[in-house]
């Protein structure tokens, strides 16, 4: 138990520190909003490939911890409470829409594309 808190600990702190450098490098608020897109992305990837495994350290490492870490819905919580205060409602209305359609479709593509391709 206590490995598996240190796999998810080590992967959070990297992914958080990726979060932080694309949110430092891609304007407000598309960074975060990046940042769940692709984290959904490999996400997908990831839960198809650990499907079966027996030994799950890696996916400790990267599926709570990395991907945990580096995706955030509180900070896409707050960038649409910051949108929404601003009444900037075309960027708020793009940023939510785009957000949640292109997470669950790219969670969905790399699933499907991951099986395809371990099978």
């Amino acid at each position: 138990m206590i490995e598996s808190f240190l796999l998810v600990g080590a992967g959070g702190a990297l992914g958080s520190m990726l979060r932080f450098a694309i949110g430092n490098f891609v304007s407000f608020p598309y960074g975060t909003m990046a940042v769940n897109i692709l984290g959904a992305f490999f996400a997908g990837a990831v839960i198809a490939f650990f499907i079966n495994k027996v030994d799950a350290k890696f996916y400790f490492l990267i599926m709570p911890g990395f991907l945990g870490g580096f995706t955030t819905f509180s900070a896409f919580s707050v960038d649409v409470l910051k949108l929404w205060s601003q009444e900037n409602i075309s960027i708020l209305f793009f940023y939510l829409v785009g957000t949640l359609f292109f997470s669950l479709f790219c969670v969905w593509l790399t699933y499907k594309v991951t099986l395809w391709y371990l099978n």
